[in-house]
């Protein structure tokens, strides 16, 4: 009986295992809860407050507090901006009842934006929560040919950042140059790691995800409308007072019959007109919304269709039923193993036996239907609504922003930012488009993309700390206490232990109140993440390593893209540091061919992790609930609204495969455990401790 009831004690290696796997899972389940209206109630500063109350979303509010509300500009707001204007927004669209991936049989584009964004913000989350241990690892020599050289120059960089001055001293380099063969070595590499990093990002993004060719449309198309010219020569008014004035007039002025009735003192109506920024969010969705339309005329159309009118009419009446009836009927179909499309249709008593391709063209139905009700909900909340919070934010933003726009307006010529913008945009469209399966762009294109237009940012960054001095402060003031966040409040002396920082002792706590039982079954799953996060880092380490050494694009669109730099106005800058005498090495290209395989960042494997883990509804008419990791369900996921297929899926292993495989056991998926046990057992008194601990108000 002794022996049963014998507690287990966590090591500094299974308490970091897991706070990894909980703030995993919780960051993503508060990002979840947004979706049911209420969400915002005990949500915690800069929303409603209960005194001494906890927040009911901790790791984001968290956040929030930290990083957004003593941001220069952003502090200066009403709190009406808050508890108002934004409140009202969110419960507008907490309202609207979007889909979900799983009645639609694919990956949804809210799901993957909200599973990148959560895959993200995790490591603020930990790094706040349980501190950044301090490093004394100082090397003035960088190579940056070597994955491991650029993984420690950017941890060096974070640790003096956090416990040093390197930001300081990094803000009073870049006013005297703007070349960043100027800068230390040190700087020269973390900036090398960082680019690396943001282009595997946009790379798995936009090209490997299922969802990245549509979202590739989507920047196009707002791009199309974005009336640069007139912004560019709206800058360019030399008083300050007056230009914001007319930029506002420019994006928020509205214009409709009404509009113009009203002004006329013929009808004293709700205006109903909309600003540029919502004529282009209106336009973008009702492209969308046509060819979405146009697919459902078809299949209703179709004579050869097994579905009836009825079953038809069903099916579309499903989208605007109450959020209560849409998960009473998706429980049903989850619990009894049939789609949603049987389940729909039995819960209005209507036949339920499909044929596999009966059911196929119902689901495809389903999806349009679902998809058409989002884009409506979306243009009526954002652009709709009355009262109008959007433009007002805006106003109350700018307001609030207008000392900051001043100093900006001093130091930098924004006309030339405006156009540094449009080129990278217009370069970033043309080489994420995928022609054909010859001519997938590469991590090492959008390298040597960043590279081509980094010089617009560290010439804009130059203008900004040499010329505005006063922003600079405020900014530098910020970054700093925002670096102090990250400091550990405990005493390490050895800090190449792993462990979960300032939460060690809190998270050992919480596994010393679980039954003897719990802790038996939860320890071997920690162990497992273990191995599962060192396996994760080794290959992105592998995958970094890869990209360093990837041979220049073969792809003749690509390269004559690149090559144009030589007479652009990102001529001055160098593709990468050139060697110098402080140390910094570069890159040996490889010989071998260019691929498009991900590339590095742990970050993708968490967001593969998450987008895996979600359930879609069974393909066919009866059978167990999919996973998004179902090549299937990733073929159904890349087609664009029109129905037509955006990039073909291959046939051998797809960029999350990749991203999937662990150094030891390559090809299968046994590296990741199963932790579901752990998160039943502490992912609600993780989220409490979270909570107890954020508490400021």
């Amino acid at each position: 009986m002794e022996k049963n009831e014998e507690r287990k004690t966590l090591s500094p290696a299974q308490s970091a295992a897991l706070f990894d796997l909980l703030s995993h899972h919780n960051v993503y389940s508060e990002i979840r809860d947004f979706r049911i209206p209420g969400s915002l109630k005990h949500y915690g500063p800069p929303f409603q407050v209960e005194e001494e109350k906890p927040s009911t979303s901790p790791a984001l509010q968290g956040l929030v507090s930290k990083f957004l509300l003593n941001l220069p500009g952003l502090k200066d707001v009403p709190e009406e901006f808050w508890k108002v204007q934004l409140h009202d927004i969110i419960e507008g669209l907490e309202r609207a009842n979007l889909s979900e991936s799983y009645d639609k049989g694919i990956i949804g584009t809210r799901k993957t934006v909200a599973t990148a964004i959560s895959a993200l913000i995790e490591y603020p989350v930990r790094g706040t929560s349980g501190g950044f241990s301090k490093v004394q690892d100082p090397d003035p020599k960088y190579d940056l040919s070597k994955p491991e050289d650029l993984s420690k120059a950017f941890r060096n960089l974070m640790d003096a950042s956090i416990y040093g001055t390197a930001l300081g001293d990094l803000v009073a380099k870049v006013a005297q140059t703007d070349k960043l063969a100027d800068h230390e070595p040190l700087i020269q590499a973390a900036h090398e790691f960082v680019l690396v990093n943001i282009a595997s990002f946009m790379h798995y993004a936009l090209i490997l995800s299922p969802k990245g060719q549509y979202l590739l449309k989507l920047v196009g198309n707002v791009n199309r409308l974005v009336p640069y010219v007139v912004i560019r020569q709206t800058l360019k008014i030399g008083n300050v007072a007056t230009m914001i004035s007319a930029m506002m007039k420019v994006v928020l002025a509205k214009m409709s019959v009404s509009t113009i009735t009203n002004w006329m003192g013929l009808t004293s109506g709700e205006d109903q007109g909309m600003n540029l920024m919502q004529s282009i969010i209106s336009t973008v969705l009702h492209w969308d919304n046509r060819d979405l339309e146009s697919r459902a005329s078809k299949i209703e159309s179709d004579k050869t269709a097994a579905l009836s009118k009825d079953q038809l009419r069903c099916l579309k009446e499903y989208v605007d039923k109450s959020r209560e009836e849409q998960d009473e009927i998706r429980h049903q179909s989850q619990q009894t193993s049939i789609s949603i499309v049987i389940s729909i249709l039995a819960f209005s008593s209507l036949p339920t036996d499909l044929s596999e391709a009966t059911h196929t063209l119902a689901l495809e139905y389903l999806n349009v239907q679902l998809s058409i009700r989002d884009r409506k909900q979306l243009i009526q909340s954002l652009c709709h609504s009355s009262p109008d919070h959007v433009t007002t934010t805006v106003r109350v933003a700018v307001s609030a922003y207008e000392p900051v726009i001043r100093n900006v307006h001093k130091a930098v010529d924004l006309s030339d930012t405006v156009s540094d913008f449009e080129a990278f945009l217009g370069d970033m469209l043309k080489i994420s488009k995928i022609q054909d399966e010859t001519s997938i762009p590469t991590v090492g294109d959008f390298v040597a993309l960043l590279k081509k237009h980094q010089y617009s940012c560290h010439k804009f960054l130059h203008q900004v700390c040499k010329n505005g001095k006063e922003l600079t402060g405020w900014y530098l003031e910020w970054a700093k206490e925002a670096a102090s966040h990250f400091r550990r409040e405990t005493d390490h002396s050895d800090a190449k232990i792993r462990d979960a920082g300032d939460l060690t002792a809190p998270l050992n706590d919480l596994f010393s109140k679980l039954s003897a039982e719990q802790q038996n079954r939860i320890l071997p799953i920690l162990d497992r993440q273990i191995k599962y996060i060192d396996e994760m880092h080794a290959s992105s380490h592998k995958r970094l390593e890869a990209v360093l050494t990837s041979p220049p694009s073969k792809n003749p669109i690509i390269a004559k893209i690149i090559a144009s730099s030589a007479n652009s106005r990102s001529s001055s800058r160098s593709s990468s540091p050139a060697p110098s005498e402080k140390g910094t090495q570069t890159p040996k290209i490889s010989p071998s061919r260019p691929s498009s395989d991900p590339g590095p960042g742990a970050y993708l494997s968490r967001w593969q992790d998450l987008l895996d883990n979600t359930p879609i509804t069974p393909l066919s008419p009866s059978g167990k609930v999919e996973k998004a990791i179902g090549k299937a369900v990733v073929k159904g996921s890349t087609k664009d609204v029109d129905g037509e297929q955006l990039v073909e899926v291959p046939d051998g292993k797809t960029g999350a495969e990749k991203v999937r495989e662990r150094v030891s056991g390559e090809g299968s998926t046994g590296g990741k455990p199963d932790v579901r046990t752990v998160v039943e057992a502490m992912g609600q008194d993780f989220r409490a401790l979270l909570a107890a601990r954020g508490v400021y108000w």
